[in-house]
């Protein structure tokens, strides 16, 4: 293993011991925040509003795209104060300090992993089966966590100059959400086609439908969702990696 494999590995061990000091649930509060908002959602989208009365098992159809969001905003709210909480550490011993950022979305992708665990076997329970269809999760993770470390690495090194920078990102994390394909599905006629249309670039639609496609319809995801998954992922990988880069050397001196 690799100096840089292993320092990772150091990294993430840590962040999951710290985490869950003194907690009696420990991973669970992984699966229970989002089992929370599953009920609230539903609650409210098939008793009120009576929109998610549209899809079977709505809760499960919520819950599968709950995951993979709930990660991608946990892992950028955790990872964008990265070298700030650790500037001690990044001015005393050289190491590749883009490995904090990341180290905090790995984190999180190891419980997200855990629970979409969980989350498979109950849709297996409730007869959502998916069979082969059920890899494409497989690339589909790939891909979220090479979007949210981009992300992730820019938004560290922008949040060292403005520290409002994560302040501002809860609010755009909020409006994200529901310009997400979370508590509805693309491509099933619930969305007034101009407003699809205007969502599929959304960076996280693409993903979230392969989720959904995968785990919940139990069929190949979409072309449109690949591509959009695909280039979304390199793109914001680049560019966070292009920011760091640029940006470490001045990083350390601000610190």
């Amino acid at each position: 293993m690799t100096n840089l494999a292993l320092l990772m590995k150091s990294l993430v061990d840590k962040d999951l011991r710290v985490r869950y000091k003194r907690s009696l649930l420990g991973f669970l509060w992984f699966l229970l925040k989002p089992l929370f908002s599953m009920a609230v959602y539903t609650a409210v989208f098939t008793r009120i509003i009576r929109f998610g009365g549209a899809i079977q098992h709505f809760s499960l159809f919520l819950l599968t795209g709950l995951l993979p969001w709930n990660f991608f905003s946990s892992s950028l709210s955790a990872s964008t104060r990265t070298l700030l909480d650790n500037h001690r550490l990044i001015r005393s011993v050289y190491f590749p300090r883009a490995a904090l950022p990341v180290a905090a979305v790995l984190a999180n992708g190891v419980h997200m992993i855990l629970a979409l665990g969980v989350l498979e076997i109950a849709l297996w329970v409730w007869g959502h089966t998916s069979g082969l269809p059920l890899l494409a999760v497989i690339p589909g993770v790939f891909m979220l966590c090479c979007l949210t470390s981009g992300l992730a690495l820019a938004l560290s090194v922008w949040n060292v100059y403005y520290r409002d920078v994560s302040q501002f990102l809860e609010v755009v994390l909020l409006a994200w959400f529901y310009a997400s394909p979370v508590i509805y599905p693309l491509g099933r006629g619930m969305i007034p086609p101009g407003v699809e249309a205007v969502l599929r670039y959304n960076p996280m639609s693409g993903i979230l439908g392969i989720f959904h496609c995968a785990m919940y319809y139990g069929v190949w995801p979409e072309t449109w969702c690949w591509v959009s998954g695909v280039a979304w992922s390199l793109a914001f990988m680049a560019l966070g990696i292009a920011v760091f880069r640029g940006r470490e050397a001045s990083v350390v001196k601000e610190l």
